[in-house]
């Protein structure tokens, strides 16, 4: 197979609190500025990064944060820094004391850069596995019983182990793994150092899916029929209403590609998009013989009905959690399917 040319991650930049004309000059920024990786803007649910408005901004009593709307009327955005997972900038001047936050200049696309950069540092562990998982697709390196060390210069940058889960060195550069070896070692060195990001390896396959470019989606998927396997075993947040409109088609019966398209009303992209990432952790097959192993294992009825009275409890505790989304009337997010997403 032909070696494809290295893939790095597209970043996702959420904006808080700014008006269109605001959001313009970012979006020309993140073009214009040209930092190591590239940066687009996004959905605030999507980003990686947030950007807030610092003149818009209030600490509220229990500390959490609300922003101002830009519109006359508008709902305001409320964040609380302490559960975010995601790092964030204010751009000054500031309206509030908001502690020691990070903060930078828009007007100064030295200090924009500067903030972006930041970022890039804090967001390292998420490219690098980006890029150990576009490997791992690109070689369809056997994940099942080998444990592969990946090391840079000498030094070890990550661990990948279908047990243990994939480990990554804080610090390791996505950009030096073009020139890594890559380890085969036996099923007992595959223990993450504490100080490693660690992560499920369905996680990692699922989160690459989700942000490639590359088609995924073999091209058989889009012509026979689509089996349910097994619910994915990923956290519940990576999840969209894309995702459990087509878990609950699938498992109710084999559906082809066009026939789900007309189901779930899903774009070919998106819909050729999710279902690679479905496949690739496991969740669905275009192999009959595979998907009634997987229901003799789960003891499930190869074909059956899997829908709404069948659906466990913690389907439908995240519909319901989607229903409680802004606009739900726009949306099909009922969903119930035997989806079970766990911590991998």
């Amino acid at each position: 197979m032909d070696k494809l040319p290295p893939e790095f991650p597209v970043l996702r930049l959420g904006l808080v609190g700014f008006n269109p004309a605001q959001q313009a000059l970012f979006e020309t920024a993140l073009v214009m500025l040209r930092t190591r990786l590239r940066w687009r803007v996004s959905a605030l649910e999507d980003a990686d990064a947030v950007c807030v408005n610092g003149s818009r901004s209030a600490v509220l009593p229990d500390a959490s944060l609300q922003i101002a709307s830009t519109t006359p009327g508008g709902q305001p955005v409320r964040l609380d820094p302490d559960e975010s997972n995601r790092p964030l900038a204010f751009t000054l001047p500031l309206a509030a004391d908001l502690g020691n936050p990070s903060t930078f200049d828009m007007a100064s696309p030295a200090s924009t850069r500067a903030m972006l950069e930041k970022f890039e540092g804090w967001l390292r562990p998420m490219a690098v596995r980006f890029c150990l998982a576009s490997r791992i697709v690109q070689m369809r390196l056997d994940l099942s019983a080998t444990v592969w060390h990946v090391t840079v210069d000498g030094r070890l940058v990550a661990i990948i182990s279908r047990r243990s889960g994939v480990g990554v060195l804080p610090i390791a550069d996505p950009f030096h793994l073009e020139t890594a070896l890559w380890s085969k070692r036996p099923g007992l060195a595959d223990e993450i150092p504490g100080h490693f990001v660690h992560a499920g390896v369905g996680q990692v396959l699922w989160e690459y899916a989700m942000r490639t470019s590359r088609e995924l989606l073999p091209s058989y998927f889009r012509s026979g029929p689509i089996y349910w396997c097994r619910a994915p075993q990923l956290p519940q947040r990576l999840f969209r209403d894309s995702h459990l409109m087509i878990v609950r088609e699938v498992a109710q019966g084999p559906v082809t590609f066009a026939e789900l398209g007309r189901r779930t009303g899903l774009p070919e992209a998106v819909l050729a998009r999710d279902l690679a990432g479905l496949r690739i952790v496991g969740a669905v097959t275009h192999d009959r013989k595979q998907a009634l192993r997987a229901a003799t294992l789960t003891g499930a009825r190869p074909g059956g009905n899997a829908g709404r009275a069948g659906a466990p409890a913690a389907a439908l505790a995240i519909a319901r959690r989607l229903r409680k989304r802004e606009h739900e009337q726009e949306s099909d997010v009922t969903a119930p399917a035997p989806l079970m997403p766990q911590g991998f």
